[in-house]
Formats: C-alpha cells, sequence, structure tokens
C-alpha cells in the first residue's frame, strides 16, 4: 500500500515538473515576435500646431502657410494628389533609415520593412520573413506619414522641446517604447518659390534624421522575460537595436537578428543611431533640424519599430499618443530665454 502511494506521489512530481518546464518555455519563447497573430495598436487623431514667434510657419501644400494645421490639413487640405496616410491601425515595421533615392514615385521616402514572424516547424524558433513596405496612402498603411513644408526667414536650428514624447493613451503595456519619429528630408527651395517648384522639390541626396522616444523605458515583461531571453542588455538609458536593411524572403531565425543583425556572415539588419534620443523623464531640449533659410520640405513618419526589443505581443493591443514639439529656441542654452508658448516657436503633433 506504501509502495502505491509513494509511486502515486513520484508521479504527481513529475507531472507537475513537467507542467512547470513547459510554462517556462511558454515564458521564454512566446513574448518577443513583432506582434504575431496580426495584433495591432489603434491609431486615432494625428493634430498638428505651430505657433511662431520668429517666423517659422508650416503648410502641407506648399502654398497656404499657417499656424495651425490639423487632421483635416493633412487628409483633406494638403496637395492635389499627395500621399499622405493616417491609417486606422499599425502595426510593426522597420528601417534602418535609409532613404529611396530611385526614380519614381517613392522617391525620397524612408524605406520601411514589414516583417511576418512564424516558428520554425523543427526547431520551434521564431523566424522571420520580411518585404518592402508600401505607402499606400489615405487610411490605408502599416504607420503615419505626412508631407510637409517649413519656412524660415533666416538659418535656423530645430529642438524637440521637453514636451515631445509618446505616452500611452489609457493603460500603458510599453508600447511607447517602441515608438519612433523620423523625418525625410526632401529637400529645399527659396521663400518666394512658387507652389508647383515647391512640390517638384525631392533631393537625390535626400537623407533622414530618427527619433527614439522612451530609450530607458521597459515593462516589467521586457525586463524579466522577453531581454534575457534574447540576450539584450536593458539596464542602461538607451538599448541599441538593429534596423532591417533589405527584405528577408528565405525565413531567418529571428533572436540572432535581434541582438546582432546578423546570422553568421549575412547581415540582415544595421546598428542604428538615431538623431535624437530621449529618455521617458526628458526636461531638455535637444537638437533634431536645421533649416536653411526659405521652404524646407519633409515627410513625416510614426511608427512601431519592430526591431526594438519593446516590440512584445503583450504591448499590442494598447494606445498611444505621439507628441511632437519642434521649437526654434533653446532656452537652456542661454540665459534669460524664456520656454513660454508666447516666447518660442514650435511645431506640435499628436496621435492617440
Amino acid at each position: 500500500m506504501k509502495k502505491k502511494q509513494d509511486q502515486k506521489r513520484r508521479k504527481k512530481w513529475r507531472t507537475l515538473i513537467l507542467l512547470l518546464f513547459i510554462t517556462i518555455i511558454m515564458f521564454g519563447t512566446s513574448t518577443y515576435a513583432w506582434f504575431t497573430a496580426n495584433r495591432v495598436v489603434t491609431i486615432n487623431d494625428i493634430n498638428v500646431q505651430v505657433q511662431a514667434s520668429n517666423g517659422i510657419q508650416i503648410s502641407t501644400d506648399a502654398q497656404n502657410w499657417k499656424s495651425v494645421i490639423t487632421n483635416a490639413d493633412i487628409t483633406t487640405n494638403a496637395y492635389s494628389g499627395n500621399n499622405n496616410q493616417l491609417p486606422g491601425v499599425v502595426t510593426a515595421v522597420s528601417t534602418n533609415g535609409a532613404v529611396d533615392t530611385a526614380t519614381g514615385a517613392t522617391k525620397g521616402n524612408l524605406i520601411m520593412y514589414y516583417g511576418v514572424v512564424d516558428t520554425d516547424a523543427n526547431s520551434g524558433d521564431y523566424v522571420i520573413t520580411a518585404t518592402r513596405d508600401t505607402e499606400p496612402g489615405g487610411t490605408s498603411g502599416h504607420f503615419v506619414a505626412f508631407d510637409i513644408f517649413l519656412r524660415v526667414d533666416q538659418n535656423t536650428k530645430v529642438y524637440l522641446t521637453p514636451d515631445s514624447n509618446v505616452v500611452a493613451s489609457g493603460t500603458d503595456k510599453g508600447l511607447k517604447n517602441a515608438a519612433r519619429i523620423g523625418f525625410a528630408y526632401k529637400g529645399h527651395g527659396a521663400v518666394d518659390a512658387t507652389q508647383e517648384t515647391l512640390l517638384a522639390i525631392n533631393d537625390p541626396n535626400s537623407t533622414a534624421v530618427i527619433w527614439e522616444p522612451n530609450s530607458d523605458g521597459h515593462s516589467v515583461a521586457v525586463v524579466n522575460s522577453v531581454a534575457p531571453d534574447y540576450d539584450v542588455d536593458v539596464t542602461g538609458n538607451q538599448v541599441t537595436y538593429f534596423g532591417l536593411n533589405g527584405p528577408i524572403e528565405t525565413a531567418a531565425k529571428l533572436k540572432p537578428i535581434v541582438k546582432t543583425g546578423k546570422i553568421e556572415s549575412t547581415t540582415y539588419a544595421d546598428r542604428m543611431t538615431p538623431k535624437a534620443v530621449t529618455t521617458v523623464s526628458n526636461s531638455t531640449y535637444t537638437e533634431f533640424l536645421d533649416l536653411t533659410a526659405g521652404v524646407t520640405r519633409y515627410r513625416v513618419y510614426m511608427w512601431i519599430e519592430g526591431q526594438d526589443i519593446d516590440c512584445e505581443n503583450g504591448a499590442t493591443g494598447s494606445n498611444i499618443t505621439f507628441q511632437l514639439q519642434l521649437s526654434t529656441e533653446n532656452p537652456s542654452s542661454s540665459s534669460g530665454a524664456s520656454s513660454s508658448s508666447s516666447e518660442s516657436s514650435s511645431a506640435s503633433s499628436s496621435s492617440e
């Protein structure tokens, strides 16, 4: 009788240990996956506002210069033939910051890649394939993109103010920590140039600048599970990440691409060094753009970076708000300067 009880007890313990082992495996491998199962985050409104005291103005059609632009200016009142897109939902994409230099409709656009993550049937490892993303415009697309024209009367440095950030709207699941904003430089024109001339601007040597907000922000799941599983150090203010540099036609293991951007001698992603990096509690002005007197055309991008360690399944299903404020003054760099809205020129955009 005692022998049978001991056998039952050992069998029970073996079952519990097996269940525990399965649980550990699930927690260790099912967290980070570029939002598998087509998970998405809802983006509602984009509002862009400019307050100018020294002549900075903004336009979405290179003709009507305003101090405030709204959703209608981006989606309805922009120039004819624009390809602005304001999707109802966004999914993860990735970029190494390269700009399309080819002739055609996509010239000067930030090159984005849309990744699809699956599980290898043999090894059980996550694998990724990726294709060049398109910008269909309108309410379609995987990310936000729109054209703006900035006009100044003198050469001007532009800063991200402390009010520039990406925050959670509602429950904070850590999605804001994987957000990015980029400006693709399209070219420059004279202050008195015609609308036709400004709309034709498309510099063949265009470049892009990227801002990474919340560089030191990570959810509990990322710190305790995702980062150790991917062997990524998240203890510093900024975590190195690698943006995809091309399509991935044959499924490749995800972990080494996230960790180093490479698998053996093949480079799938490039190490990123964003122009601007801010923390969750940022309170300083951060240099971002250099405007030359006249009109500068940019294409603005807002997206969720799939290669960011914070882009994990637990973060999906939440809302975030983009708060972009650009100032032509840096109060912290000169004594007696004020950061009030009446004494600085700024451009703000938000999405929630």
